[in-house]
């Protein structure tokens, strides 16, 4: 008897340990920042300068008063392609509902251009922030090809911050290109990731 006791009780110990486990809050977001006036800062270009063969060309912008950060134009212009990676960056003073609800804006306006008859999607996206979608504009029912025009976004909500990495371009050498679609988005969602690291405090 004294033995089924234990057990009894090592059953409910490993269970409220499970139950605390499950029961856990996830972590707050952080306070996300821009260090400096220049969003160029946030981003990394080494990848796209690799993909091109150029070295970025950087043009950043100021946001409208009343939000932090800013936007980040690159432009890469080589003998292996040509690429541009705009990364838009709005923290808001006020939190988290006014980030959700420019996302939200965001996720209504890309929605509405895809579609039948487009070659644009919009799908929700997993273990970016709290949420994020990725709207991609790219034909892939025939073989990737030079000169091909590929675009893909991805969006971001965290916190107060909303984040969106665009990237678009074509190959003129397809050796050293990306073969498939999901290399070439592999590569703006780095970028996104890298980005959202750099702007943590």
């Amino acid at each position: 008897m004294p033995a089924n006791r234990r057990r009894a009780a090592l059953v409910l110990a490993l269970a409220a340990v499970l139950v605390a486990g499950c029961s856990a809050e996830p972590e707050p977001p952080p306070a996300y920042r821009l260090g400096g006036d220049d969003a160029c800062g946030a981003v990394n270009p080494a990848d796209f300068e690799a993909l091109t063969h150029a070295t970025a060309s950087k043009t950043p912008s100021k946001l409208v008063a009343g939000l932090d950060g800013g936007n980040c134009k690159m432009e890469f212009d080589g003998s292996s392609g040509y690429a541009t990676l705009t990364t838009f960056i709005a923290i808001h003073p006020s939190g988290e509902p006014a980030a959700k609800a420019m996302y939200d804006d965001f996720r209504k306006s890309d929605g509405e251009r895809s579609g039948a008859g487009t070659d644009i999607t919009v799908s929700d996206v997993e273990g970016l922030g709290t949420a994020a979608y990725l709207y991609r504009q790219h034909d892939d029912k025939k073989p990737w090809t030079a000169d091909e025009l590929w675009l893909y976004k991805f969006d971001i909500r965290h916190g107060s911050l909303v984040l969106t990495v665009s990237g678009s371009g074509y190959a003129r050498e397809v050796a050293g290109w990306p073969t498939t679609e999901e290399d070439m988005k592999a590569k703006v969602r780095k970028s996104a990731e890298e980005t959202l690291k750099a702007l943590k405090p």
